[in-house]
């Protein structure tokens, strides 16, 4: 996988030798979406834990060498879902105020919320007032497209993981499936409500079995870490996903 440039830039702070030096505006993110939303908050300096290559960030285990990283970091962004969750909140020793959980989704109020949290401890509102205007635009522009082409009219099955971009982009949810893989109980419900679109997602996608109940229904897939096809940013997943429902195949 080729990894987005500007956080192997990032993680170029690793570099070096011995113990990092204390680091007042480093920012550990613990995988790329809470690092997108810290960037997104105006961080310039930021640490990402979990590897882009990984198909399931949110299982990734603290290494030895992200102890020192992680200590001398002045904020920590997680999202309560990772594996790591209880070691940086009870196991390290870290001072509660370098601690910061965010919730994680692409709902507008949600995006706003999460990047104001960060930049607020960062001091940095002046910029991440630029990027959430530049996000709401990039939101809006999506629901007019969508809006124009009549796609959100359909009604869509989508992945539990995946709610919260497709109700911004204005489509009828007729149910929601997942997390967890389909059971045959899970595929005789979702067959009943009509629907002309399965929206799945691409990290951990469970959704093709409803290909089979749903007869002529079209699948495509989302993202929400930043890392695949070429995204970085908050703005680079929701332009790849206005992008996917606008076009499905």
């Amino acid at each position: 996988m080729k990894f987005p440039s500007v956080y192997i830039a990032l993680l170029l702070v690793l570099s070096g030798c011995g113990k990092p030096a204390k680091n007042d505006s480093m920012v550990v993110a613990t995988n790329s979406w809470t690092a997108a939303f810290a960037q997104a908050a105006g961080a310039k300096n930021v640490v990402v834990l979990a590897p882009y290559s990984m198909e399931h960030p949110a299982e990734y285990e603290i290494r030895a060498v992200d102890i020192p990283v992680i200590a001398h970091a002045k904020v920590i962004v997680f999202a309560g879902y990772e594996t790591m969750v209880k070691r940086l909140q009870t196991g390290m020793d870290l001072k509660k105020e370098a601690l910061l959980r965010i919730d994680t989704d692409y709902s507008m109020a949600t995006l706003e919320k999460s990047v104001m949290e960060i930049a607020q401890r960062l001091g940095t509102e002046k910029i991440a007032l630029q990027n959430i205007d530049s996000i709401r635009h990039l939101i809006s522009d999506g629901r007019t497209q969508l809006d124009k082409s009549g796609l959100n009219s359909t009604p869509v099955l989508v992945n539990f993981f995946q709610v919260s971009i497709v109700k911004e982009m204005g489509f009828e949810v007729a149910g929601v499936f997942g997390p967890a893989p389909l059971e045959a109980g899970d595929l005789a419900k979702m067959a009943k409500p009509r629907s002309g679109m399965i929206v799945d997602n691409e990290h951990n996608p469970v959704g093709k079995p409803l290909v089979a109940v749903k007869s002529g229904a079209v699948y495509i897939q989302l993202l929400n870490f930043p890392g695949m096809h070429h995204t970085a940013t908050l703005q680079d997943v929701i332009r790849y996903n206005i992008l996917q429902l606008n076009s499905p195949r």
